[in-house]
């Protein structure tokens, strides 16, 4: 994303240590939006990818709802959870969004049916003609946002606004443009990281059973990783038409631009083909950027933030009392350095300027959790369904895996867990707790550690957990159980 980097990473800040608290989409955008960890946001029982998503994106204490109460009018445009047909296109339910254009499927990069919700109330569903060049989500989102913000722009220029923007690229199924050409990475390979292929016995059952991955799953990762890319272009070009649109408008120099996402993936590590969902740095650390007034161009930031800090960061810039019921940090201290008129009046006192003055203690482990979503395997995606036009795809009966046909396990049972991903001057590691049940304290069912040391094993290859001493293995299920069930990230709260 040569056009992201330039206009973000090098005129502002990369975040080298971002994570997020759980590693899937429904329960990681829930947690980005509302500031709050997995265990606070329904999980293990709620009925998305187990947190309660919908209750939770549009209750009063949320990033929208906390905007938009305060005086910004909000744009909301494009994926915001898994199954938004439900609240968006059947229940029309936008509190906190000022307006909406965001698809009914969202996981349909072709998808025609829109739910838009106007600034004066008025809500409908827009149904598009079917067309390759018109119907390509990720250009439909751009457009749409600009349009807004434009109209926004010209009837109040004083107006402050937040617009979200979430294409589902290049989430699977990864769709390019058709106006993108695959030939362009045609010679990509997935990355033949060390960890690529690596047998994994002492890891958790379910990738410690994957069998080694032939030649035809290589060759669908292979295949996955170049239209992941091929799909990203054009999340490429929109970040240059919203950053062309806020220079034209000459309010570039007042406006802050965040580029995240909601998940890591791995395309082959320790035999997994392709997803996310386990507790490695692959599929917890995101690429993120920010840009704007105060921020120094080609910043570095080696804190570790996480995705829950974001809504918090965000109510801090725009000047509003965090809430306490988020467990996140407002991360503005970090990232602003320089004395900024462009803070709203009440930011003064939220105080993003005068903590800039003093250094502040930051914390130096992340909580990450996830509890499985299902027992399935690689023949979960459609790329690995028959089909005779390209040989990488591998035939598969109907029904139960038959035993003699390879597959590799996804997802699993044994891939229930919490841990924390630890980094300061003397330690680099990331520790686990795996227990299908979600119980971690050996009441129900045994549980499975991991440990690692990243300062010695960077690819996550040695469990090293036998190794540790008890003492070691105490303070870490001590601090990780504390962590776990924390709530609140204020004065009275007790989230690090």
């Amino acid at each position: 994303m040569k056009k992201t980097n330039a206009l973000i990473a090098e005129q502002g800040a990369l975040f080298n240590n971002y994570m997020v608290n759980t590693p899937i989409c429904c329960p990681s955008r829930t947690e980005m939006l509302a500031g709050r960890y997995y265990h606070n946001v329904g999980a293990p029982t709620g009925t998305c990818m187990h947190v309660n998503a919908e209750e939770i994106v549009f209750d009063n204490s949320t990033l929208f709802s906390q905007l938009h109460n305060h005086g910004y009018v909000t744009g909301v445009f494009g994926k915001v959870i898994n199954g938004q047909n439900k609240c968006f296109c059947k229940a029309f339910r936008s509190e906190g969004m000022t307006m909406v254009g965001s698809p009914c499927m969202e996981g349909d990069f072709y998808g025609t049916n829109y739910f838009v919700k106007l600034p004066n109330g008025t809500h409908y569903i827009e149904a598009l003609n079917a067309s390759l060049e018109t119907t390509y989500q990720t250009s439909q989102l751009g457009n749409r946002s600009i349009a807004w913000m434009k109209e926004v722009v010209a009837q109040d220029p004083s107006q402050p606004f937040f617009t979200y923007i979430g294409p589902h690229a290049p989430h699977y199924s990864a769709d390019p443009a058709a106006w993108h050409q695959m030939e362009m990475f045609s010679a990509l390979r997935a990355p033949r990281t060390p960890s690529w292929n690596a047998s994994s016995p002492d890891k958790h059952s379910q990738i410690a059973d994957n069998p080694p991955l032939d030649e035809n799953a290589t060759l669908h990762l292979d295949h996955q990783h170049q239209v992941r890319w091929m799909s990203l272009l054009s999340v490429d070009d929109v970040i240059e038409a919203v950053y062309d649109f806020l220079k034209e408008e000459n309010i570039l120099n007042k406006t802050y631009i965040i580029f995240s996402s909601d998940h890591g993936y791995h395309l082959g590590q320790w035999r997994v083909p392709s997803s996310k969902q386990q507790p490695y740095d692959t599929d917890i650390f995101v690429t993120t950027l920010m840009r704007g007034p105060g921020i120094p161009s080609a910043m570095q930031i080696d804190d570790m933030i996480g995705n829950v800090d974001l809504a918090p960061t965000v109510l801090t810039m725009a000047g509003i009392d965090v809430p306490e019921v988020m467990d996140g940090k407002s991360f503005a201290h970090l990232v602003v350095k320089e004395n900024n008129p462009f803070f709203r009046p009440q930011a003064v006192i939220a105080g993003p300027l005068a903590l800039t003055k003093e250094p502040v203690e930051w914390r130096d482990a992340f909580l990450i959790q996830y509890k499985s979503v299902g027992h399935y395997d690689n023949k979960h995606a459609v790329m690995w369904w028959p089909d005779t036009t390209f040989r990488g795809r591998y035939e598969r009966p109907p029904g139960e895996p038959c035993p003699t046909c390879p597959h590799w396990w996804l997802d699993g049972p044994s891939d229930t867990w919490r841990g924390l991903r630890l980094r300061n001057t003397t330690h680099n590691m990331m520790y686990a707790e795996f227990n299908a049940n979600w119980t971690f304290d050996g009441s129900h069912g045994e549980v499975f550690h991991e440990l690692y040391d990243l300062n010695t094993d960077p690819w996550q290859l040695q469990n090293v957990y036998d190794d540790a001493t008890k003492d070691h293995k105490r303070e870490m299920h001590r601090r990780l159980d504390t962590y776990a069930s924390c709530a609140g990230g204020g004065p009275d709260g007790n989230c690090p």
